[in-house]
């Protein structure tokens, strides 16, 4: 091969080119293989302790997905945990000043055994998810106050005979899923045969499949079986045989100020968090007792099931995350179109004007419509994409813009550098400005979004690392 010589600058030019090439491509902000900015990053608590005086602006809570605790239902959020981190953040901001924005609280979904190790790996600053507290745990995590005492039964079909105790069960064997807390349960003195579950069977698809007939016996908590009850009306609680069992938060030993604040609030509650959370949960559990991802077709008409095709393919015709069209959906229409001819129309509530600037004639069908909100998130994505901007405020910025237009964003950054402030940067900068000029609910808007998106992907994510919890696990559920 012939050598051609090149000047030493042209060499260097060359070389720097030949790096740059070779460099990883870093994929866009809510881009389809992107991560959402805060799904892995520290969280706002990192090397740091909750001040009641200055709190953070975003609390990010790790929940454990189940039909019980974490689920989605027509794209929005339900479950126990759901319930009682919604109290939560009310208590939260009970006293703060008009001037501060609110503590707004963050769900990452992940599966029951991954609470514990991904709170001890930073992930998140809460782990919820009726997790049993468990005396060994200690080491590892520090428990709140309990907000449930539960007890464990035996629960078995109606038309069989009642169980007092562990010993009458006799030859009839004991059925558990896998993870089951219950086996931690059982008494060493008393003989018990056990058979584990079908893989992938919790203890809520246990009991529906038994409420259709046979004499599968199993021990179940007793919250979880009353709150479930409705839809169990062939079986039967009978004895509980295992002493109390609490149920509670945790938090990384480094906190004590925050698990400081969660007693606050669990004493707040006065012993009445589980039962009103079970009250505002019960008319929403999946009917084939499954935890719903944002994608699941378990119920037919569940509104986000049904559009996830079509938001997935005009998502991928333009590089973007299915999911934050979902999130912006949710948030502007909870996947039900409006249809207007003059004004916000459709799931995206997509003015006609701007679908024509981007290129779609018919803005109010539902391809349509979605097509113009992610061509012009794509435009605004390119609009923040500048040096300086970090990719959760590029995100902002684009929700923040989708909302209230490029312009009136371009305004309040101009007004932001005048004061001083950064406007480059989103929290404790532009949004401050952004609150005086425009209202909280430019803030809220974009806090809402985030926290759909947030959740949406970190429940995706987490399908595809799914290992199943061990009884033994110190985060396996109720």
């Amino acid at each position: 091969m012939r050598l051609i010589s090149f000047p030493l600058f042209q060499r260097c030019i060359l070389f720097a080119c030949t790096c740059l090439l070779s460099l990883p491509a870093v994929a866009a902000v809510a881009g389809k293989d992107a991560d959402h900015p805060q799904l892995n990053a520290p969280t706002e608590l990192a090397g740091a302790d909750y001040d009641p005086a200055d709190p953070p602006r975003r609390l990010r809570v790790l929940v454990a997905k189940g039909p019980t605790t974490f689920f989605f239902r027509n794209g929005a959020p339900h479950g126990v945990e759901h319930a009682m981190l919604y109290q939560l953040e009310l208590f939260l901001n009970r006293n703060r000043p008009a001037s501060r924005p609110p503590t707004r609280v963050l769900y990452v979904p992940v599966e029951p055994g991954e609470l514990i190790p991904a709170l001890m790996a930073g992930r998140g600053d809460v782990a919820a998810g009726l997790m049993p507290v468990i005396p060994g745990a200690g080491q590892l995590v520090e428990y709140s106050q309990p907000y449930l005492e539960d007890k464990w039964c035996l629960v078995r079909h109606r038309s069989r005979p009642a169980l007092p105790d562990l010993a009458a069960l006799g030859d009839t064997p004991l059925t558990l899923p896998r993870a089951s807390y219950a086996r931690r349960l059982l008494d060493a003195d008393v003989s018990v045969q056990m058979t584990d579950a079908a893989d992938g069977i919790d203890t809520e698809a246990l009991l529906l499949a038994m409420n259709g007939g046979g004499d599968t016996v199993t021990l179940a908590s007793q919250y979880l079986f009353k709150l479930w009850q409705q839809r169990l009306p062939n079986l039967r609680m009978d004895g509980c045989p295992a002493t109390s069992v609490p149920a509670a938060w945790a938090v990384a030993p480094l906190h004590p100020g925050l698990l400081a604040e969660l007693n606050r609030f669990v004493a707040a509650q006065a012993g009445k968090l589980a039962s009103a959370a079970a009250k505002e949960t019960q008319r929403f559990l999946p009917a084939d007792g499954k935890a719903s991802l944002p994608e699941s077709r378990g119920a037919s008409m569940d509104r986000l099931a049904v559009l996830a095709p079509v938001f997935q393919v005009v998502a991928a015709a333009n590089n973007m995350d299915w999911l934050l069209l979902a999130a912006i959906g949710q948030r502007e229409s909870k996947l039900n179109p409006v249809v207007r001819q003059n004004g916000p129309t459709g799931i995206m509530q997509v003015n006609p004007s701007t679908a024509r600037k981007m290129g779609v004639k018919d803005p109010h069908g539902n391809e349509g419509n979605i097509t113009a909100a992610a061509k012009y998130l794509n435009y605004l994505r390119r609009m923040f994409a500048k040096p300086g901007i970090a990719p959760d405020d590029q995100l902002f910025f684009m929700l923040a813009a989708y909302n209230a237009g490029e312009g009136r964003i371009a305004q309040i950054r101009r007004q932001t550098a005048k004061e001083g402030l950064d406007p480059n940067r989103w929290g404790g900068n532009v949004e401050v400005v952004a609150r005086r000029m425009v209202g909280q609910r430019l803030l809220d808007y974009v806090s809402s979004v985030n926290r759909f998106y947030l959740a949406y992907q970190a429940a995706d994510r987490s399908k595809y690392s799914k290992t199943p919890p061990r009884a033994e696990d110190a985060s396996a559920p109720l």
